[in-house]
């Protein structure tokens, strides 16, 4: 097993067998710290002091109502520990956020209100003189939550992007430990979701030498991964690397000098997510083919033809036997790792997800401010061929309040 080692970019990493155990001890946690944990994964050395005010999480569940809790919970607090998949990081560094700086609760839910996107505005923290330092532990690979300045909040318009140089944890454990028992399925979708969080803004932006560089690099580690994972499984060694790429597809040079909304199909797959229920990568793996489709046949609006067959390349260069066209080759892809797309959902629901996005992030916003509302429908409509009434069961949220 490799060495525990550390890493200073904003936030300090600790990486290897036992992780935990470091980072906990290094950290200063207090006599009572808020501890959240998901409810089901399995606490494996996560040592915390008799003080510390422990909240387990239905991460199915999480939503605003979780968030105001916690933020009542954690009024006293000494530290906040998250321990967990990306969305209970995601609820932790919301909390984290409002209780040292609670006069963010009102822009939060203003902007929420307007945009898929809110950026936060930069305020002094009252927790105190200091700020209220967060340690996450994720439990999952691939959304990076553990390393990001952004976290996604459900709200009573549906589920938004929320951006703070606050939401940024101080440090991260990163022990292949906790991920021994996620499903080989989630496992996938982790690793697709760290190729296309790199991939996406690289077909949307110019090219940047360096950025190229990185994002190439981590695509093709992660394919290798997904590979070795088809073949089998992977190793706690294996699993400590797909961490590792999924920190770094937030903070390597691979995101730099990226156009901000370049990777369009990020905020469709959102809202097919919303009115379905269904998980991101499914709803993504669902409308990619149609839209990175039309980028190859050189509609500018929604990306680079150039820059995909440039990305392309490098999915190919690992698996050489995927078609060198982009719609059938991410079919066969898809196919290959085992990652299947959502059910079918109705004219209407797919209607529905395109005003939403129109809402959310089109119009005068500039994540889809060019894309004509036609074109949205037109990528559903394409992706979802044969309308009927979708299966999935959608899960009841509880909105933010």
């Amino acid at each position: 097993m490799s060495p525990v080692t550390e890493s200073h970019h904003p936030v300090r990493v600790t990486a290897g067998a036992g992780a935990t155990a470091v980072a906990i001890a290094g950290f200063q946690l207090g006599d009572r710290p808020l501890v959240l944990r998901d409810a089901a994964v399995d606490p494996t050395g996560l040592e915390m002091p008799a003080g510390a005010i422990d909240v387990c999480l239905d991460a199915q569940s999480a939503d605003g109502s979780s968030i105001a809790e916690l933020v009542s919970a954690g009024r006293h607090a000494t530290a906040v520990v998250a321990f967990g998949g990306g969305a209970t990081l995601d609820v932790a560094k919301i909390a984290r956020l409002l209780i040292s700086t609670p006069r963010l609760v009102v822009p939060l839910r203003t902007l929420a209100a307007r945009s898929g996107f809110v950026r936060l505005p930069e305020v002094v923290s009252t927790h105190g003189s200091a700020e209220l330092p967060l340690l996450a532990i994720p439990t999952t690979i691939g959304t990076g939550s553990e390393v990001s300045s952004v976290a996604c909040v459900v709200t009573p318009a549906g589920r938004r992007l929320v951006f703070s140089v606050g939401l940024r944890p101080n440090h991260a454990a990163l022990d292949p430990v906790h991920t021994a028992t996620l499903p080989r399925s989630l496992q996938m979708e982790g690793l697709l979701e760290v190729i296309l969080r790199v991939m996406g803004p690289a077909i949307g932006s110019k090219a940047n030498l360096a950025a190229d560089h990185d994002a190439e690099a981590i695509v093709a580690r992660t394919t290798r991964l997904a590979e070795s994972l088809r073949a089998g499984f992977l190793a706690p060694e294996e699993r400590l690397l797909a961490a590792q790429l999924s920190a770094a597809s937030h903070h390597s040079w691979a995101l730099v000098g990226r156009e901000t909304y370049a990777a369009k199909h990020w905020y469709l797959a959102n809202e097919i997510a919303w009115v379905t229920g269904a998980r991101k990568i499914p709803a993504t793996v669902s409308i990619l083919p149609a839209l990175w489709g039309r980028i190859a046949e050189g509609d500018r609006r929604w990306g680079s033809r150039e820059r995909l067959g440039l990305a392309w390349s490098w999915v190919r260069a690992v698996v050489p036997e995927l078609p060198r066209d982009v719609r059938g080759g991410l079919h066969a892809l898809f196919l290959r790792w085992g990652v299947s797309p959502i059910a079918t959902p109705s004219a209407q629901t797919q209607h529905e997800a395109a005003l939403r996005a129109r809402t959310a992030w089109g119009g005068s916003l500039p994540a889809l401010g060019r894309i004509d509302p036609c074109a949205i429908e037109e990528i559903f409509a394409e992706s979802f061929a044969t309308a009927a009434k979708p299966t999935t069961t959608r899960r009841e949220e509880v909105m933010w309040k």
